[in-house]
């Protein structure tokens, strides 16, 4: 598992460590059981407080991403394809949503828009 943090985001450290992990459970990157490393060496790693990562984790509990086994650690959740199909949906309609807000913000045409996402689906 890859996790990095960019503390000049204006996203909130707990919410970049959400969605990284989201997404990976999502794609299938990270398999249902896959145990996540404990929450004091993720802190470590990336130079942040025990308390966000701690954050971060609890969240992903809360959503169903992640099951806690007392005394063996935290695991990613089994989640059925229906339910990864539809998470991902809704978190790519959402970017859409605010792709496309800000498209019509700067004055872009649907086509200019459409052409830029050709161009770097290609790249």
């Amino acid at each position: 598992m890859k996790l990095s943090v960019n503390p000049n985001d204006k996203t909130p450290i707990y919410r970049q460590l959400y969605e990284q992990i989201a997404a990976q459970v999502l794609s299938g990157a990270l398999a249902p059981g896959t145990p996540l490393p404990p929450i004091r060496t993720v802190s470590k790693e990336l130079g942040v407080s025990m308390i966000t990562v701690r954050g971060a984790w609890d969240m992903l509990e809360r959503d169903g991403y992640l099951v806690t086994r007392a005394g063996s650690g935290c695991f990613v959740a089994p989640i059925s394809a229906q339910t990864r199909d539809q998470r991902r949906t809704e978190k790519l309609t959402a970017l859409l949503d605010e792709t496309i807000a800000a498209a019509k913000a700067h004055g872009i045409r649907d086509t200019e828009l459409v052409s830029m996402l050709l161009e770097r689906w290609e790249n």
